[in-house]
């Protein structure tokens, strides 16, 4: 086809095709005619056939996900000779006052094609603005950059505003005047098909919705217009957070922070650890809400820029920004008043970051009172000192990634794309677990792979476990670099030696103190807090992110590369195998922490310490599956860790923290001294006994002996005064315990379960702060009388005394005692004035007769005695209703009298009904709710109630004897708020198994339109169910399961099947049940329950 008759075809086409659709198919055909090897804008070639892509979308349609990342706000298309020199910069200026990012190329444009940075710098803007002016349509430029916008805005929603500058958009529209001469000199330029493709964009963009300076006064107030429409329309467009991984939750929690009403300037600050994403979240913060602003500015690298070009001219580039114009300081301290007072009539958006001082803030405003109150001020820090002492309205502290938004972080800069390459799946995982969460490491990690094949990443996996990323190690070091020489030190120990012990703050005191009167490590330790090195938790344990305690170590390492006994602190395996071994202990070493699981065994001299006079903390430790045959045998032994074929002379006299998992020797040496001891730990150790004689103990706080099968007995701990824990749980050999322990008035944790040649535990003495006691399995326990009366756990687990201590109903704020498997016949009424008891398991106590009546503060009550024949209750209904009980089990209680069997379901439909209440839930609530830790944290979403029986509870709406039934809810149960009762009847001859799984699954009453289903689990021991049971239970997910169900339709289908299972890997055949009731409750069930019992 001749070029004559393809412009021909063109001109009419254009004069009729109305549909965009279809005036972008005929352009496309023609091309593919033509020849041409190019094709227009927004025309894509797909193999043989060819796709349009229609140029639909309102202007304010989001920008799709395969657009390309954006760089600018806006695009400004332009006529050079028409506004370069007037316009135009005002207009560059305005942008620049709102902080917006333009790009406006104000060089002289030669030629017809546009170049590359043009056609990128289109394609990466949020708008683009079009300014058609008198002798726009001249340039061949101009319309190129116009078809390329077009393509924008089909492709990627992008939005376009046009502005007609002195002109008529009819004009522009239909080519008349200037435009209509400009189209007709182009036509003898360019071919007839290129030209009606401009007319078309031409024509499709003066369509659009746009600005006419001619409805405006003056110039100034079609800026002001110009700014507010392209200001609205960045506020209405979304965040674009691609590559930004896990910034949505922060970024919706600090908008909302700036947006509530405050008297004053309000101040947040960002705070958290080197790499964690602090100044990227403050940059999305700024670009996402400076256009709602009078003046912003972003201040990059606070403390940096202090130091290299001083605070005068950071003041000046701060106050130029807010008032877009140059602003000279004289002085540090000088602003002018009228500088002054111009800001202070702005509502201004400031962002300071990485500040590391605390008076950095000050030094740039003096006071805040003189800003509007109307302003926000964004600090991001390492130290939460400098939003302590500038009294910031808020903190948000910045957490680590989860491990999906980590992995999708990691794929997205090292394969370029958020799913996982599946052929480097496992090593990724290792590259997510060594980061931790840290957006940094995780990119820093990922650009070095990037490209690399499976080798080169199994051997950069490998050098990270020896040394760390240079790049990651240098952000990591600036917050170590600002401590001051003993905080160095605490941080150092705790990289190198405590992080994962979780000791808590008091304990840390005490290990790291020089000397008695040193105060300063609470000091110390609360500023490597305030600098985001270590976590302090709720209950006070400290604890540092694996990439802080890295970069500690690389520290201590570089103290002598090559020598380790010349570094303060040792614990590469390696290291301290070549230093102990070949005796090179020096007193430069501080502490040793070695893991020797799965390495081979030590071999040391007895002068292995001799030289290590400074060792204060030592650790030898592994870990090992000990087993039944451990437990329970006697002989049972097995190869030490460590060996000291020579005995041992000496341990260095300043040890403040002692674990030696399995230590070898049956005692201390003779000269041991614990006097600076704090911890002792010889869990699974061959010694017999400790010591001899008193030593002074003053400082130990922790013994732990469990599983030192060989130990008879303890030394002298009267000079223990601050002794907290004793654990020598599975010391099968000790027979007593030294008199001493009773007098220890600050001893909470005492631990002697499975110790089974134990005879006696009397005293007159008052353990006047123990809050644990286990003498749990200690099976020739004869005697147990004890007094203290603060106790909040007692286990008495399979011991052979019959009856309490007269002084039990004396403990008082005891919380949980258990007593399975004891030989105890009665249990003293004085029981239940026990009144903050929570949990009783008198599970197995195979001659117990008799329940007395319980405080009404018992939650658990966890009940398998075969001897049982009566429980007692509360005598009035009002008191039985002040119980919470949330598990309430009578497993194969069959001797249970008739009136106890009576009383027992009365007590539970009250308890239940009175549970499900409190966590009614509304129709419309969403079943699918998180409960992702269901399975393993069940009985957190439960109250589960059983006991001996055949048959459904008479008071439940909905019973019968099959697995499945009809539930029919009548408009009584619609109301906003419901709950469900489950229960189903077990039939006996279960035998041996962990927990009971119901698969529950609903339908239409008719049987068919499957709706779904949920399971139910419930704890069982192991040792079967011997009669029918009946089992209540109300259970969360469940319950809202099914009232999302009935939110939609009021009649509906019930089928349950039932398995037992051994372990969670392990499911058994189907088990029979016997029947199924449910019920809904709401209000009006609890007030006729309330009613019904004559309650008050």
């Amino acid at each position: 086809m001749s070029e004559s008759r393809i412009r021909s075809l063109a001109a009419k086409a254009f004069k009729v095709l109305e549909t965009k659709k279809d005036r972008s198919e005929y352009i496309r055909r023609q091309y593919i005619h033509s020849g041409s090897k190019a094709l227009p804008y927004g025309i894509v070639a797909r193999k043989s056939n060819f796709e349009m892509r229609p140029f639909w979308g309102a202007a304010e349609k989001a920008m799709s996900n395969n657009a390309p990342q954006p760089k600018y706000d806006v695009f400004v298309n332009f006529r050079g000779e028409d506004i370069r020199h007037g316009f135009l910069g005002h207009l560059a200026k305005a942008f620049s006052r709102k902080q917006i990012n333009a790009f406006v190329d104000d060089k002289l444009k030669r030629g017809d094609d546009i170049s590359n940075s043009l056609v990128e710098a289109i394609e990466g803007s949020f708008i683009s603005l079009i300014i058609f002016s008198e002798n726009y349509a001249s340039s061949s430029w101009c319309l190129e950059e116009l078809l390329k916008i077009i393509d924008c805005k089909e492709k990627y929603g992008q939005i376009v505003i046009p502005v007609f500058y002195g002109v008529d958009p009819t004009n522009v529209r239909h080519l008349k005047k200037s435009y209509g001469n400009a189209f007709a000199e182009l036509e003898k330029r360019h071919s007839s098909l290129k030209v009606q493709i401009w007319r078309y964009a031409l024509n499709k963009s003066a369509n659009l919705s746009g600005i006419k300076s001619l409805d405006y006064r003056n110039d100034a107030e079609l800026l002001e217009e110009i700014i507010n429409l392209v200001m609205k329309r960045l506020s209405k467009h979304p965040i674009n957070t691609k590559g930004l991984i896990g910034i949505g939750k922060p970024m919706a929690h600090l908008e909302s922070l700036l947006r509530q009403e405050s008297e004053k300037v309000r101040v947040i600050g960002i705070w958290g650890m080197g790499g964690i994403g602090k100044t990227t979240i403050a940059e999305e913060i700024f670009k996402q809400n400076c256009s709602e602003y009078e003046g912003c500015c972003f201040l990059a690298k606070v403390s940096e820029e202090l130091g290299r070009h001083g605070i005068t001219f950071l003041k000046e580039k701060l106050f130029s920004r807010l008032l877009a114009e140059d602003v000279k300081i004289d002085s540090p301290n000088g602003l002018s008043s009228y500088i002054e007072r111009r800001i202070g009539r702005m509502k201004v958006l400031i962002v300071l970051d990485d500040v590391k001082e605390e008076g950095q803030i000050e030094m740039l405003f003096g006071t805040l009172d003189w800003l509007l109150s109307d302003s926000r001020i964004i600090v991001t820090t390492r130290d939460m000192q400098v939003l302590i002492c500038n009294e910031v309205d808020h903190v948000y502290e910045v957490g680590v990634l989860d491990s999906s938004e980590a992995l999708e972080l990691f794929n997205l800069n090292a394969f370029k794309q958020r799913h996982l390459e599946t052929v480097y799946f496992e090593l990724s995982k290792k590259v997510i677990d060594y980061a931790k969460g840290i957006p940094l490491v995780l990119k820093v990690l990922a650009h070095m792979l990037r490209g690399k094949n499976k080798e080169v990443w199994e051997s950069q996996l490998d050098k990270l476990k020896r040394l760390p990323v240079q790049k990651v190690h240098d952000v990591m070091r600036l917050s170590y670099d600002d401590l001051d020489r003993l905080e160095k030190k605490y941080f150092l120990d705790i990289a190198c030696f405590f992080n994962g012990l979780n000791l808590k703050v008091d304990y840390m005191k005490l290990l790291l103190k020089d000397c008695e009167s040193d105060n300063s490590v609470a000091v110390g330790l609360e500023r490597l807090r305030d600098k985001a090195l270590i976590t302090i938790s709720e209950d006070n344990i400290i604890s540092m992110h694996d990439i802080l305690q890295e970069m500690g170590r690389e520290v201590v390492r570089q103290e002598s590369s090559a020598d380790p006994r010349k570094r303060s602190r040792l614990w590469d395996h390696d290291d301290i195998c070549d230093v102990l071994e070949n005796d090179k202990g020096t007193d430069v070493i501080r502490s040793i922490s070695v893991d020797l699981s799965g390495r081979r065994k030590l071999m040391l001299s007895s002068h292995a310490f001799a030289k290590m006079t400074n060792l204060q903390f030592l650790d030898f430790r592994g870990e090992y599956e000990f087993g039944e045959d451990f437990l329970w045998n006697q002989k049972y032994d097995r190869d030490c860790l460590v060996l000291l074929p020579q005995g041992l002379q000496s341990f260095p006299t300043d040890l403040r923290y002692l674990s030696w998992m399995n230590y070898p020797l049956k005692s201390f040496p003779e000269k041991f001294s614990a006097k600076n001891l704090v911890i002792l730990d010889l869990s699974d150790s061959l010694v017999e006994k400790l010591w001899c004689g008193v030593q002074d103990l003053v400082n130990l706080k922790e013994v732990r002996l469990s599983y030192s099968k060989f130990l008879k007995e303890l030394p002298d701990f009267s000079k223990a005064t601050n002794l907290k824990v004793l654990n020598m749980a599975h010391c099968h050999n000790l027979k007593s315990v030294h008199p001493s322990i009773f007098s220890l008035d600050k001893l909470v944790h005492l631990d002697l379960s499975l110790c089974f040649s134990l005879t006696t535990f009397a005293s007159n003495s008052h353990l006047s702060s123990l809050h644990y006691l286990n003498l749990g399995s200690c099976k020739s326990l004869r005697t147990f009388s004890v007094t203290t009366y603060n106790l909040i756990e007692l286990d008495l687990t399979n011991i052979c005394i019959n009856a309490l201590p007269s002084s039990f109903g004396c403990q008082s704020r005891l919380e949980i005692l258990v007593l399975r498997y004891s030989e105890i016949e009665s249990i003293p009424s004085s029981i239940k004035n026990l009144t903050r008891l929570r949990k009783l398991d008198i599970r197995f106590c195979s001659k117990l007769l008799v329940l007395p009546e319980l405080p009404s503060s018992v939650e658990t009550l966890l009940v398998e005695c075969r001897s049982l024949k009566t429980v007692l209750f509360p005598s009035t209904v009002s008191e039985q209703f002040k119980e919470n009980k949330k598990r309430i089990e009578f497993w194969n209680c069959w001797n249970l009298d008739e009136h106890s069997l009576i009383n027992i379901g009365l007590n539970l439909q009250m308890n239940l009904i009175k549970f499900t209440y409190q966590h009614l839930s509304t129709l419309e609530h969403d079943h699918v709710e998180s409960y992702v830790d269901y399975k393993d944290n069940f009985d957190s979403y439960q109250a589960v109630y059983v006991y001996p029986g055949s048959s459904i509870p008479e008071w439940l709406e909905y019973k019968t004897t099959k697995d499945d039934m009809i539930v029919d809810l009548s408009p009584h149960y619609l109301s906003p708020l419901l709950g469900f009762v489950f229960c189903f009847v077990l039939a006996k001859d279960i035998h041996y198994c962990d927990r009971i799984e119901l698969n529950i699954t609903t339908n239409d009453a008719e049987g068919d339109d499957e709706k779904g289903g949920v399971n139910i689990y419930m704890d069982r021991t192991r040792l079967g169910i011997a009669s029918d049971h009946v089992c209540m239970i109300y259970d969360q997910p469940f319950s809202h399961y099914l009232t999302s169900i009935a939110n939609n339709k009021r009649r509906f289908k019930i089928k349950v099947t039932a398995r037992t299972e051994i372990n969670v890997y392990r499911m058994r055949p189907e088990v029979e049940l016997k029947g199924l009731g449910i019920s809904p409750i709401n209000h009006s069930t609890y007030r006729n329950l309330i009613q019904q019992m004559g309650i008050v």
